[in-house]
């Protein structure tokens, strides 16, 4: 089910540690946040902002299970990973669009570049991501507690009587493998607007 709506998003990151030593730790350690911790407060902050169009690398796949998230998202990114340092490309976000809402779970796994090359290979395809107005549900805490955002950006968008222009995306904030406590956890939730 690709289109508009609220669509759960669990990867778009935007990083402060190496490229690949904080892609991997953020779906290694997903799981270990996932089980522990999970009683943190969560607070939620909401702001109404502009993004610019970015120029998105993605493969298509499929998780089975919640548990093979990251494991799908692992070796996407490596993949991904692999081909921007081959293209001279800068990373600067990661994404992924979940086009279910159970298991098994429709991923688009995706990294923001600074440009998308003539010629792309394997898995490996090209998209631009529109800019334009968006909500942004500014999250702290785990990972697992992510629902709480969007249920704020769903009471927004009905107290306010706006509607969705696409699907909506996480952006990882800081590398998780680094917080004292899953409450640490940063994540901004965008929700393009019409």
């Amino acid at each position: 089910m690709r289109g508009g709506g609220v669509v759960i998003v669990i990867a778009l990151m935007a990083f402060t540690a190496p490229v690949k030593q904080f892609c991997f730790s953020v779906f290694t350690t997903k799981a270990s946040y996932m089980t522990q911790d999970t009683l943190a407060p969560v607070k939620v902050e909401l702001e109404k902002t502009s993004i610019k169009d970015m120029p998105v690398l993605f493969i298509h796949d499929t998780a089975a299970t919640t548990e093979a998230i990251k494991d799908v998202l692992g070796k996407a990114y490596g993949e991904l990973m692999q081909y921007t340092g081959q293209n001279k490309l800068q990373p600067m976000k990661f994404l992924a669009w979940y086009y279910s809402m159970q298991p098994p779970w429709s991923i688009d796994i995706a990294v923001e570049t600074d440009r998308i090359p003539a010629q792309l290979n394997g898995r490996i395809q090209s998209r631009i991501q529109q800019g334009g107005e968006v909500l942004i549900a500014h999250m702290w805490g785990a990972y697992d507690q992510v629902g709480q955002a969007y249920i704020q950006i769903g009471n927004w968008l009905r107290q306010n009587k706006r509607r969705v222009k696409g699907n909506s995306f996480e952006v990882y904030i800081n590398d998780p493998s680094t917080v004292k406590s899953s409450s640490e956890i940063r994540t901004d939730i965008y929700q393009p607007l019409e």
